[in-house]
């Protein structure tokens, strides 16, 4: 498994000032097991939202933001990680095989 830094939605949603909700997110740690991983792409979206300051925490404007699918069996999970896609990858990515003859 391995350790990320992602970004989470504490936003409170009432039905009734849905409209109203003031958007607020934080940072946690999230393990993800690459076994599981379905899908990574950019999250362009989470960089507009730290820019604004929704996001908490000691963050420069310069991160960038990578979408983590992954996929248990009927669960679902998309995580968002602090981290460029081809860092985020990299480190996803633990095939060290090599090939012998070719």
């Amino acid at each position: 498994m391995i350790r990320f830094t992602e970004v989470v939605n504490n936003t409170d949603f009432n039905p009734r000032m849905e409209r109203t909700a003031q958007v607020v997110f934080s940072v946690s740690e999230v393990w993800v097991n690459e076994d599981f991983v379905v899908s990574v792409r950019p999250a362009p979206a989470y960089r507009k939202l730290l820019a604004e300051g929704r996001i908490q925490g000691n963050l420069h404007k310069q991160h960038e933001f990578t979408a983590i699918t992954t996929n248990n069996g009927n669960a679902k999970e998309t995580h968002v990680v602090i981290g460029e896609v081809n860092e985020v990858a990299r480190r996803l990515n633990r095939d060290h095989r090599e090939l012998l003859k070719g």
